[in-house]
């Protein structure tokens, strides 16, 4: 009994089977890797731009009641001579709560106060449009 010549139809059929193989190799690999490896959180990643990419230094809060209660962390860094704190909120009602929170303990807060999506800014003075943006710049 010989081998049969490899027909259109028979290739077509090796290569899907082949294709399926790898797809399910490839899938299995990543469920293993995901398992065993935990993706950084939101904070994180913030911490490791301003460390990394931006060359700050990033310190834990301290001092800041408001900031200490936001759901995903809160770090302080300075940003060109500006000290400023992140919180990482999950939600916009999380946030307006914050800045709410900020703005009752009076004084020129709103000046020094941003939110941005999951991010909620408490700078030392009023940042500059660089410090703005390279606060921006680790945003996740």
């Amino acid at each position: 009994m010989g081998l049969r010549p490899l027909t259109d139809a028979r290739a077509a059929r090796l290569g899907l089977a082949v294709a399926a193989v790898a797809a399910g190799i490839q899938a299995l690999v990543g469920t293993a890797w995901s398992l065993a490896h935990d993706d950084p959180t939101d904070l994180e990643l913030t911490e490791r731009c301003f460390t990394r990419e931006m060359g700050t230094r990033v310190e834990p809060t301290t001092g800041d009641p408001v900031a200490s209660s936001a759901s995903g962390g809160t770090l302080t860094t300075d940003v060109e001579g500006n000290l400023v704190t992140v919180a990482l909120v999950a939600s916009a009602g999380e946030a307006d709560r914050l800045r709410a929170s900020y703005l009752a303990l009076g004084g020129d807060v709103s000046s020094r106060l941003e939110v941005r999506g999951e991010y909620v800014r408490l700078w030392h003075r009023p940042p500059s449009e660089s410090q703005r943006a390279t606060a921006n710049g680790c945003e996740y």
